[in-house]
């Protein structure tokens, strides 16, 4: 048996509250159209329940005991966010909300900056963006769909692949002075690596790719974020292993480059995921056209331009 089945009905603690608010029967009987008396009983009744004085009365002046100020609290915030919830159910059912969920490093290098399309073909829309590292649960956090980056699939989740990734180092301008001519001589140069990446051995592949015979790297930073790392690049720390859909921006406007061309499938694709009971949703219907026809019409893996000679 679950503990909340032995809590006081929920329309009594509804009316403790309103008395506790007002601390006057009256006022809390007009608030809730019930009578004085009807108030006066459920909280006599209350309090029997508990075993606890809640109220303290001296003449016309009534006040909370330290139990009823602890009971009051408690019981406001939870009605609180039992409102909300109430709300946001209806809200989605309606179909004119939409939490999203995605990763902070795409949605910065990205997706962003053409929500503005979305936003105004669908202004009824009431649009939450969610910016996680964390994998969306869908029960307890409120997200309707998310765009992850992973292998798929997810059990109990339609899984739809968008856009697969390439990898391929870049460095900052101003890390050497020198141009690169051949890939080896990353390896005298410090290489920022990303916990992912360490995981999957990422560099040691595209070394390979490129007839470089090199171990796993294990000297210098390592982040687990992979939008701290491109940062870290762009500010002369060392080589990163990009992902195309993410430096497209960087590389454009000269902050990052790209010594070489060369450049490997990534193990992890992008995927559109939800529940199943989210799938007929029309803000979720409305979100997907958009952004696939969004990654036809402007994909984030433009092949990147070689460094500067």
């Amino acid at each position: 048996m679950r503990a909340w089945q032995h809590l006081p009905a929920l329309r009594t603690l509804r009316i403790f509250e309103c008395a506790a608010r007002h601390l006057n029967w009256t006022r809390a009987a007009e608030e809730l159209h019930l009578t004085h008396g009807a108030v006066s009983l459920q909280i006599k009744a209350l309090e029997d329940e508990l075993g606890l004085k809640l109220f303290e009365r001296s003449g016309r002046k009534t006040w909370l005991t330290d139990a009823g100020q602890q009971l009051a609290a408690g019981v406001r915030e939870t009605l609180d966010q039992l409102a909300s919830t109430v709300t946001r159910v209806r809200e989605r059912a309606a179909g004119n909300v939409l939490t999203l969920s995605v990763l902070p490093s795409f949605a910065a290098a990205w997706l962003v900056g053409r929500l503005g399309g979305f936003l105004a073909r669908h202004p009824d829309i009431e649009f939450n963006l969610q910016s996680s590292i964390n994998l969306a649960d869908f029960r307890n956090d409120g997200v309707d769909v998310a765009i992850r980056w992973g292998n798929g699939p997810w059990p109990g989740l339609r899984c739809e692949k968008l856009l697969d990734d390439e990898l391929f180092p870049v460095m900052s301008p101003r890390l050497t002075r020198r141009k690169l001519k051949h890939p080896s001589q990353l390896l005298e140069l410090p290489l920022v690596r990303i916990k992912q990446q360490t995981r999957l051995n990422d560099w040691t592949r595209w070394f390979a790719a490129a007839g470089v015979d090199a171990p796993p790297p294990r000297r210098g930073a390592v982040y687990d974020d992979t939008e701290l790392a491109l940062r870290a690049a762009a500010q002369g720390q060392g080589v990163v292993l990009a992902r195309s859909s993410l430096v497209g921006g960087r590389l454009a406007s000269g902050e990052l480059i790209a010594p070489f061309a060369l450049r490997v499938p990534a193990h992890y694709a992008y995927y559109l995921v939800c529940p199943e009971s989210h799938v007929e949703k029309p803000s979720v219907q409305q979100f997907r056209a958009w952004l696939i026809e969004e990654l036809a019409n402007s994909s984030p893996l433009a092949p990147p331009p070689e460094a500067p000679a």
